[in-house]
């Protein structure tokens, strides 16, 4: 569980209402159904008209995903390639295909098992680009939609008040004792778009892109790995060009401890 994200839900949103609680003598001139339905139902329809529905879908398990651990064990990976490396470089190709039913990571599997079937070492860094390009291109689309949905809320809150503001228009023909409350029931409408987008919308994106990095680095130090094997390059060699991919701040935890690769890709 990414422990920073969801301190900062909770804290901008506790923050929200105790500035709610101080600001006025009566906190329900902040509630405003109608408006909080204008701007939900509305920036949803328009991300469905905007993007196709399965994309949309998985918009959902995008943010689980904003939600997990900080940082990918890279380091685990490197550890467990430059293991591999070492061993195959030992005791040959038979060695690799023992490792196959060990490994979690379907990426790295599917690699390994290509260096056991004899691809050449182009082949394996075509197919391997190939598939890092596809899973990026996949993954940034959901960001998208978050940023995209990040853009249409504060219009739809303004629509909102527009209405509101109509609405109030009509009324002041009956008199202007409640226009003040109508007003502020109005403007809460843009509040409710302007929040969905910067407290929700536009962090998970930001947040998503960031996992989406990681896990394209991840990637990529699988492929290297991947043709340093087949190029049957030292360990050593292997470690300190897998190193690089990672600040040196993380250099030190890499050998250290056992290698334990879990699915991440």
């Amino acid at each position: 569980m990414n422990i920073a994200t969801v301190i900062g839900i909770i804290f901008g949103i506790g923050i929200l209402f105790y500035a709610t609680f101080l600001s006025t003598d009566d906190v329900r001139v902040f509630i405003n159904f109608p408006g909080l339905a204008i701007v939900i139902g509305g920036t949803l329809a328009s991300t469905f008209i905007c993007f196709p529905m399965k994309e949309v879908m998985r918009v959902f398990s995008t943010f689980l995903m904003a939600l997990k651990r900080e940082e990918l064990p890279i380091g685990n990976y490197i550890e467990e390639i430059v293991r591999i490396a070492r061993e195959a470089s030992a005791r040959g190709k038979i060695h690799l295909e023992k490792t196959l039913p060990g490994i979690e990571n379907e990426f790295l599997k599917s690699a390994i098992q290509m260096l056991v079937d004899g691809y050449s070492r182009e082949e394996i860094k075509e197919i391997l680009d190939t598939r890092i390009e596809q899973t990026y291109q996949q993954e940034i689309s959901s960001a998208g939609i978050y940023r995209t949905m990040a853009k249409l809320s504060p219009a739809y809150g303004i629509i909102g008040t527009l209405i509101g503001l109509i609405g109030m228009m009509q009324s002041m023909a009956g008199g202007l004792s409640q226009i003040g409350f109508q007003m502020a029931v109005a403007l809460t409408t843009t509040l409710y778009g302007i929040l969905l987008a910067n407290v929700l919308f536009l962090p998970i994106a930001i947040k998503v892109e960031k996992r989406i990095e990681e896990r394209v680095i991840l990637m990529c130090v699988i492929r290297d790995g991947t043709l340093f094997i087949k190029d049957k390059t030292p360990g050593a060699i292997v470690l300190d060009k897998l190193r690089a991919y990672l600040p040196p701040r993380r250099w030190a935890s890499i050998g250290r401890r056992e290698p334990q690769a879990k699915a991440g890709t």
